[in-house]
């Protein structure tokens, strides 16, 4: 038996029963028309793969019949039975594209013959088809989790935002991320991370409806569309529903036939067509992707695109690229603010600061622009490159007048953790060999010195094996414990100014600053205290035990052509 089904038309009782009887358990059905108008309704009703006729009957004959079924499908495949004596509807035959025709009288193994060859026909079109079906699928469609791809959404989004916007409705984009994928792909391996990306697509498919549009763009990135919304907070209760399903946890058997209980949760960023008369998908997409970010950000399931941060968005964007072009114009420059050892009252380092001469604001200080770039990996690496180098040639350029004294320099967390920074360093000391890292400190946060704790690899570490110094910044103002004291590998604490510039008049400051010195005393670094606004600090500050300052009260910040010189000892 093969899996096609066959409509056979013949006014002959006789010749009818023998060739049911013949082809009794051949096709998987045979339908049975007594005439040409039955064979047409039945067809209608059946649409079988072949269709078998005698050409001879009366009414309708087998030639017209066959017309008409051409009409309705020209792919029809048709066997018609014919004499010597209807020789003259040959021609017609072929005209019509009929497959073939079997002579009578009945010849079984002729008409076994002549089924087969169409049935062959009819194989690899099936195939041809399930090819083209198979192919159309893949272009269109993620294989792993049989979703829409980013083409085929693309495609159904216009059409669902057509249909929505007739009905004065509106459609949600939501961007979805989940959480930890990477962690867990790691740990379990790939075929875990496949299950958990199969059981997302079955999640979301029970938490929408068939009108929506589901699709995974790559990765663990999944972006749907739900349309028909007569309010924004309607799409509240589709989240309630994913929310509920994704409590129900992924189980992984491992190839040892451990059963592991996998918990997943998501990021979702949500906006609606509705937000700009004039938009894009790409924009939507792009702020659905901005929403995803913040609730990330925020540790919640989902946030709901801003206008307002879109805006504050497009001003950072836009100061970024302004900072990125002022560097390259050479408008950056740096000034450097002494720190005083209050014994010998002589100026023993610089701290060097960044400033912006901009064209049309003038001087401008860190506060003004440094904000802008906190959150850009590429300009803060950038800006951060071109102050060390340029400390470094400026460091270089006073010791070949014979100064000697230290040097600080400011790491933000962005520059301090990219992989590229201790590389970098190397190769500007081989490109500086005259800089001695034991004169150069880097200043980083009491954040930022806490991380460094616990990687595997540590990056201060590497800077002291180079033999560059290590302060922490602004102490006081962070989360630094007892335990996180005993394992900083700095050398120098500054003491944050806010309790530096009140100690005098708040006795809590005064405390701070006081117990901040006997720690720093206790675990052997040194301490500045910074934010000194008079030499009025400097009796009190000595006596407790704090030996360098810096701040207004001992000199501003000043362009490399002021700075004193203080000459090395021959």
């Amino acid at each position: 038996m093969n899996d096609f089904t066959l409509l056979y038309v013949e006014d002959d009782t006789l010749t009818q029963k023998i060739v049911k009887s013949v082809l009794h358990g051949y096709f998987k059905d045979i339908y049975i028309a007594n005439s040409g108008l039955e064979g047409i309704e039945l067809y209608k009703k059946k649409h079988p793969d072949i269709v078998l006729s005698d050409i001879a009957m009366p009414g309708m004959n087998g030639l017209e019949m066959s017309q008409e079924i051409k009409k309705e499908n020209p792919s029809q495949h048709i066997i018609l039975f014919s004499s010597y004596s209807d020789i003259e509807y040959f021609s017609k035959a072929i005209n019509m594209k009929v497959d073939k025709y079997i002579l009578k009288p009945l010849n079984t193994k002729q008409m076994f013959e002549t089924l087969e060859e169409v049935i062959d026909t009819l194989k690899k079109e099936k195939e041809e088809e399930a090819y083209k079906r198979d192919l159309e699928f893949a272009s269109n469609h993620d294989l792993l989790t049989g979703l829409a791809n980013r083409k085929l959404f693309f495609t159904l989004l216009e059409q669902l935002v057509d249909y929505s916007v007739r009905e004065e409705k509106t459609v949600a984009i939501l961007s979805m991320d989940l959480n930890k994928f990477k962690p867990i792909n790691d740990t379990y391996g790939h075929d875990a991370g496949d299950l958990i990306l199969k059981a997302v697509a079955k999640y979301l498919k029970k938490s929408l409806r068939k009108s929506d549009i589901i699709s995974r763009f790559g990765g663990d990135e999944f972006v749907v569309a739900v349309g028909f919304l007569k309010e924004h907070n309607h799409i509240l209760k589709f989240l309630e529903r994913l929310e509920r399903n994704f409590l129900e946890a992924v189980v992984y058997r491992d190839d040892d036939g451990v059963k592991h209980s996998i918990n997943i949760s998501f990021s979702m960023g949500i906006t609606f067509t509705s937000e700009s008369s004039i938009y894009s998908f790409d924009t939507l997409i792009r702020q659905a992707d901005k929403a995803m970010y913040r609730a990330k950000e925020m540790s919640s399931p989902y946030a709901f695109f801003d206008p307002d941060e879109e805006s504050k968005f497009k001003i950072k964007a836009r100061k970024s690229k302004e900072i990125k072009d002022a560097i390259d114009r050479g408008e950056f420059l740096l000034f450097y603010q002494p720190i005083l050892d209050i014994k010998s009252d002589k100026i023993v380092a610089y701290e060097a600061l960044l400033r912006w001469h901009h064209p049309k604001k003038g001087l401008l200080s860190p506060d003004n622009f440094l904000p802008y770039i906190w959150n850009n990996l590429e300009i803060g690496i950038y800006l951060g490159a071109w102050v060390i180098e340029s400390v470094f040639a400026q460091y270089e350029a006073w010791r070949n007048k014979g100064a000697e004294f230290g040097l600080s320099i400011n790491l933000s967390s962005t520059e301090f953790n990219s992989g590229e920074f201790v590389p970098s360093i190397k190769k500007l000391l081989k490109k500086y060999p005259k800089v001695k890292p034991k004169n150069i400190s880097f200043e980083i946060d009491e954040e930022t010195a806490i991380k460094d704790i616990s990687l595997e690899v540590s990056i201060i570490k590497k800077l002291k094996k180079l033999g560059f110094k290590i302060t922490l910044d602004d102490f006081g103002a962070g989360e630094s414990t007892l335990s996180h004291l005993k394992q900083l590998n700095v050398d120098t604490l500054k003491i944050d100014k806010s309790f530096v510039i009140g100690m005098f008049e708040d006795s809590e400051n005064h405390a701070v600053v006081d117990a901040s010195i006997k720690l720093a005393q206790a675990f052997h670094y040194k301490v500045v205290a910074i934010g000194v606004e008079s030499r009025k600090h400097l009796p009190d500050l000595l006596e407790l035990g704090c030996n360098e300052v810096q701040g207004y009260g001992i000199a501003r910040p000043m362009p490399a052509e002021e700075v004193r010189l203080l000459k090395r000892k021959k």
